[in-house]
């Protein structure tokens, strides 16, 4: 006797950022529900109440059905809730690998399978051993019955529940890319999609695999926070460095409000008691603590780099909360306050010489980022100095937005001091390069220091002229063998100092490679957007400013829907001469249209401005600042412009269908262009065969032959004439006026073979007919040398067959095919086909033919293995 479910409502406590960052359920649903294991029908199955403890102290008390060690046990239920779609989450115990292969099934049908995975507490009563498995979008309707059945390998099955809940999944995000560069586009999209997936939504299968020791034993942590993966993907957490490192990324894909509550909670940390104003290391995806770290790692550049990416948070968004949320503006000023003095910073405003600008690690802290050098015993690096750089640029520009205006102007004049002191301090001029880190007695080192290197370039320290130049040589020389969560912040780099070249190279390797590792999806994303299409947000100022950094192999980009405060906006690239921004919606946007070089205009929308000019991190761009209302579109560039010399992509995703005897549908994904394309060229063959114009992708052939088969390809043009590349090929037969007749349904009139039985679908040794591994049911079986004729008494008009040397033979064999009709030869095969030559395809004219003749022949050189078929030969009447 089946069980019904019980309906839970507040009982029970569901994971997943706010409900309006969620995607919409696919189809109507209720619940959750919950099937207790000990409410179902069970066979093989007893019941089993564990006290789970941690440290003496209960943190579950769970009723398992227990299954028997070696056998098979099924637990079963009917579905009495709202017909939907839905996730099941199996809640179960298990600590050995593959030791149970649980298979859930609704309605006899397996809707997933999996089997348990190697846990590491000392026996089922640890809660260390507590496993889910989430089963995506399964169909439920009342009535269906749900079956679980664990099959065990040895060890003990034990499950506690199942959880159908409403099928959520992951947030989805309206920002597009189009280019004509593939690799791009198609790293770009994967990095958005796994980025969405990354995030704590309701229903993740990612999620529930960790111990649920450090879940439980936190009474105060009982619910998955907004949030997304900043971790190995099997530690459901996110770390304060990964997730600053991810965040542009974040706000690109539409994870603005996982990226302030993630920020938020670290900013708290840092007046907890004995935290001294740092942030925790990690924090699990409860919001807790994370149990692996935490507060056991400090490394200077954490607290730094967080508040200089808050900060970033705000000019994209806009939204005051950044500023003004009670934990993030404590944290801004406390680190540029307590914790900079707690780390030896001494400021002297009247007195800049003698005043101690550098941060340095205290007992049990570390440095640099992840590479240390403990032989080195560094107490400052370049790349914590780096970021405390930045983050004084970002404490002076909140002080601005708060309205204090002298403290703005100080915190300024400090930022720049320390970047004097590091140009004057920190430079290796016996080994001409910057130094990355210094010990206790001041002693600099300069060697390769991977992320202390390569992170004081991102930061922006260096001369930006020649020694940052060299020193991003240096980098260049260097940077072969980092791990991949280093490498992801090479394409920023170089982008940032316009070396494009090398910054795609790395993008394009990380977008190649789709390495696992969350960050790397994100970097995608920012990488393509700050770095390539050089896009600065300025939200609370109603301004964006872009500067395209793109290489011959990416000639155009175009980036829809990207957001930057309350505007949506498209931004297109073509080469570095040539930009595009349309206000999708939102107020008024001025845009800042940066160019690298000096420009004496750039032509705005067909009119010349007379540019002004400023520095880049040390490059000179040229720029003009528009107005971009709501709905429009402004384009800019700079010099004279160029006629268009770009082509559009090539047409994708040809497909044929709706043949008649004499005609073919043909239809096509529209290509991209810079400009926009303005038709389609139609060819079968290589002749052109008709044109579409505007944004049609459809054309119908017509004029075609009964029964025959035509190849077509399609290309697009463009309004300056340029023409892409042909789409893929599409093949497509025509049919008969009349009907098909399968040649071995009719009497041949004669039939002689020099070897063996003449068989009708099958081949000459009684197999079924097979040409290159594609079988017919239909056909004639024959040896060279074979003569098969048919009186056709003028009642056909086509003849098609597929030929070739049957697979049941690999070697020796040489034929030749010949079809007769009458006295005409009217097909021969060109070369002698062999156990290895592509089958042959024919499609002969036969109207007014009385007599049809089949012949194979041995070419000269003797009868053996000569299989030879005609496969699936038909006739048309």
């Amino acid at each position: 006797m089946t069980a019904a479910l019980a309906v839970v409502g507040t009982a029970l406590a569901l994971p997943g950022p706010a409900p309006a960052m969620a995607a919409t359920a696919a189809g109507a649903a209720a619940g959750p529900y919950v099937i207790e294991a000990e409410n179902m029908s069970l066979t093989n199955f007893a019941t089993d109440t564990v006290n789970h403890t941690w440290n003496g102290t209960t943190v579950d008390n769970v009723t398992y059905v227990r299954g028997a060690s070696g056998r098979t046990s099924t637990a079963r239920s009917t579905f009495s809730g709202t017909a939907g779609t839905y996730d099941l989450i199996t809640r179960y115990n298990g600590m050995t690998e593959n030791g149970v292969t649980y298979q859930l099934t609704v309605n006899s049908t397996t809707v997933d399978s999996w089997g348990t995975s190697r846990r590491y507490g000392r026996d089922h009563t640890d809660p260390v051993n507590i496993d889910t498995r989430t089963s995506s979008k399964v169909q439920l309707k009342p009535g269906d019955i749900i079956e679980l059945t664990a099959t065990s390998a040895g060890e003990v099955p034990r499950i506690d529940r199942i959880t159908v809940q409403e099928h959520v999944g992951a947030p989805t995000s309206t920002l597009t890319i189009k280019s004509p560069n593939a690799a791009l586009n198609d790293g770009f999209n994967w990095g958005k999609n796994r980025a969405l997936a990354m995030t704590f939504y309701p229903g993740n299968p990612m999620m529930g695999h960790e111990p649920e020791w450090w879940r439980l034993k936190n009474a105060s942590h009982p619910t998955v926070e907004p949030g997304y993966w900043g971790a190995y993907t099997n530690r459901e957490s996110y770390y304060n460095r990964d997730i600053s490192h991810q965040s542009d990324g974040a706000h690109a894909v539409g994870l603005d409000a996982e990226t302030f509550h993630m920020m938020k909670t670290f900013a708290a940390d840092a007046d907890d008691p004995g935290q001294n104003g740092w942030p925790l290391w990690a924090h699990s995806s409860y919001g807790a603590m994370y149990y692996i770290d935490g507060t056991g790692f400090r490394e200077l550049p954490s607290p730094f780099n967080l508040m200089t990416k808050a900060y970033k948070q705000y000019q994209w968004t806009g939204d005051r909360a950044w500023l003004d949320d009670p934990d993030l503006s404590k944290f801004y000023d406390s680190t540029m306050g307590t914790f900079l003095t707690g780390h030896e910073v001494r400021w002297n405003d009247a007195d800049p010489a003698a005043e101690q600008p550098v941060s340095r690690k205290q007992p049990g802290e570390y440095t640099a980022t992840f590479f240390e050098f403990p032989n080195e015993n560094l107490v400052s690096a370049a790349d914590s100095l780096g970021y405390q750089y930045q983050s004084m640029l970002a404490y002076s520009a909140i002080l601005r937005a708060r309205g204090d205006i002298a403290g703005s102007t100080t915190w300024a004049e400090r930022a720049k001091r320390v970047r004097a002191h590091f140009e004057s301090n920190w430079w290796d001029s016996a080994n001409n390069r910057y130094v990355r880190g210094k010990d206790a007695a001041g002693t600099g080192y300069s060697s390769w220091g991977h992320e202390a290197s390569f992170l004081m370039m991102l930061t922006g320290l260096g001369d930006h002229g020649p020694r940052t130049d060299g020193y991003l040589d240096f980098i260049a020389a260097n940077d072969d063998n980092l791990n991949v969560e280093a490498t992801s912040y090479l394409p920023e780099m170089f982008y940032q100092y316009n070396r494009p070249a090398e910054g795609w190279a790395w993008l394009k390797k990380l977008m190649a490679d789709k390495n696992t590792y969350p960050e790397i999806s994100f970097l995608a994303v920012s990488s393509t957007i700050d770095g390539m299409m050089g896009v600065q947000p300025d939200a609370p100022n109603d301004k964006v400013a872009t500067v395209s950094r793109l290489t011959s192999e990416t000639p155009w980009v175009e980036i829809d829907h990207l957001k930057v405060g309350e505007n949506d906006l498209k931004l297109q690239h073509t080469g570095t001469t040539a930009s595009k921004l349309t206000n999708n919606a939102g107020g008024t946007v001025n845009w800042e249209a940066q160019f690298y070089g000096t420009h004496a205009t750039i032509t705005v929308n067909g009119t010349p401005h007379a540019a002004q000019t400023k520095s880049l991190y040390g490059k000179t761009v040229s720029y003009v600042t528009v107005p971009v209302t709501a709905g429009a579109a402004v384009t800019a560039t700079a010099g004279t412009p160029a006629g268009d010399t770009i082509a559009p992509t090539a047409p994708a995703g040809l497909a044929a269908s709706g043949a008649t005897s004499d005609s073919v549908e043909l239809a096509w994904t529209a290509s991209d262009d810079n400009v926009g394309v303005t038709g389609y060229n139609i060819y079968r063959g290589t002749t052109l065969v008709g044109t579409t114009t505007g944004a049609a992708t459809r054309f119908t052939a017509m004029g075609l032959s009964p029964w025959t088969s035509y190849t077509f390809t399609v290309k697009a043009v463009d309004a300056a004439g340029n023409v892409s590349g042909a789409s893929n090929a599409v093949t497509a037969s025509t049919s008969g006026d009349g009907q098909r007749v399968d040649l071995s349904s009719l009497t041949w009139s004669s039939a002689r073979s020099d070897f063996g039985s003449i068989n009708k679908d099958k081949s000459v040794d009684g197999n079924t007919l097979k040409l290159n591994g594609t079988t017919y049911t239909k056909g004639i079986g024959t040896h060279a040398n074979s003569t098969i004729t048919y009186q056709l008494d003028r009642g056909y008009t086509r003849f098609r067959s597929d030929l070739g040397i049957d697979d049941e033979v690999s070697s020796n064999a040489t034929v030749k095919f010949e079809v007769w009709g009458d006295n005409t030869k009217l097909y021969e095969s060109p070369t002698p086909m062999t156990p290895t030559t592509a089958t042959a395809s024919i499609n002969l004219d036969v109207t007014g033919v009385t007599t049809l003749t089949l012949k194979a022949t041995d070419t000269g050189d003797g009868i053996n293995s000569d299989h030879a078929d005609w496969a699936g030969a038909t006739l048309l009447n």
